[in-house]
């Protein structure tokens, strides 16, 4: 290690937020230690490496979820996340004998991400027509849907006339998806919903397939959501629901969450008439039939806002190593205006609205 003194980054891997760090040290340097972190913040110290070589790699705290699992969110400045700039340094003592800079790649996009992209979907029957509501995609793209919109297209809210709110819309305020609750036919309660997926309508009940492929390139650490939001008081409690009574006149909750999955096809939640079936929640299950949930970000909405709201949801992992598959379905994004919409228990008058969404690096 003689010469003079150097320093620099490279290899990032954004899935493992890991990125290679190497010095060179002047012969006369008896004690040297790397620092590392984001431009602007507070740098730590890397553990030693051999041969002038280190690794930024994120540091994990465990903590145990809601279905008694331990997972692991990132201790915060640890690790090398997309779309940032860091900061290594060479030191011994308190001197500073080298630095550099290291811009990392940018991260992935979330298709749709706000909410501009609106379309019609034609009906399946041969005819062409299309659906007389918008759905959240641009034409040819399908990331997005919503349950039971095509329930309200063929039956109206009350069972006759082609006259209805639909469950998610584009709203008002253009670039903004709606998510409604309604009571359709006059009693059957349905919340508004919009999710990565796609949803089959048959008789009086509807599957809504949870999961799409999603090319990851970089492990986000938070997912952030701008929303307004009118939640209320639960009117209906479906006989289905095992918890009916504990939740009756309650103040409702709505859900939001984002989980990367592994699953080697879509996962069928079922809801309507019937008793549902399906039912899932990345907090309390590290996996379904269809493969694993490697990790989540979920939050509850229980306050009404006048204003825009801006939430980060952390990740929390069960695994910090797997990656989805190639060509298996790796995303999951959900919205709901009741998290107890499957049972058909919630408020009939809530109403969410999604302004925009993105990873957070």
């Amino acid at each position: 290690m003689g010469g003079g003194n150097s320093i620099s980054v490279s290899g990032a891997d954004l899935w493992n937020n890991t990125a290679s760090v190497v010095v060179s040290c002047a012969e006369s340097v008896k004690a040297p230690a790397v620092f590392f972190g984001k431009k602007g913040g507070s740098l730590y110290e890397l553990a030693s490496g051999a041969d002038g070589k280190y690794v930024a790699a994120p540091e994990y705290e465990t903590s145990v979820n809601a279905g008694g699992f331990d997972v692991f969110s990132v201790k915060e400045g640890t690790g090398v996340y997309a779309s940032n700039v860091y900061v290594a340094e060479l030191r011994e003592g308190d001197e500073v004998l080298a630095s550099c800079e290291f811009a990392a790649p940018e991260g992935d996009v979330i298709p749709n991400a706000d909410m501009n992209g609106w379309s019609f979907r034609v009906w399946e029957d041969g005819s062409g027509k299309p659906y007389n509501i918008t759905y959240p995609n641009p034409d040819g793209e399908s990331f997005w849907d919503s349950g039971n919109n095509s329930f309200l297209e063929q039956y109206g809210e009350d069972g006759v006339s082609t006259v209805f709110t639909p469950l998610c819309m584009e709203g008002e305020e253009k670039g903004t998806a709606l998510l409604s609750a309604r009571k359709v036919l006059g009693f059957v309660f349905a919340p508004g919903n919009m999710y990565t997926g796609d949803f089959i309508y048959s008789g009086f009940s509807g599957t809504a397939y949870f999961g799409k492929k999603y090319g990851w390139t970089a492990r986000p650490s938070a997912f952030k959501v701008r929303y307004k939001a009118n939640v209320g008081v639960i009117d209906n409690t479906g006989s289905y629901d095992p918890q009916k009574d504990e939740w009756d006149g309650k103040q409702d909750v709505m859900r939001i969450y984002a989980a990367v999955i592994d699953w080697t096809s879509q996962h069928g939640v079922s809801s309507g008439m019937t008793e549902p079936s399906g039912m899932w929640d990345p907090c309390l299950q590290k996996n379904v039939e269809e493969g694993a949930i490697i990790g989540y970000a979920s939050a509850e909405i229980k306050e009404s806002s006048s204003d825009y709201v801006m939430q980060e949801l952390d990740f929390h992992w069960y695994d910090t190593e797997a990656k989805p598959a190639d060509g298996n379905y790796s995303v999951v994004i959900s919205f709901a205006t009741s998290s107890r919409g499957d049972y058909l228990t919630g408020c009939s008058t809530n109403t969410l609205l999604i302004d925009s969404v993105e990873w957070v690096y």
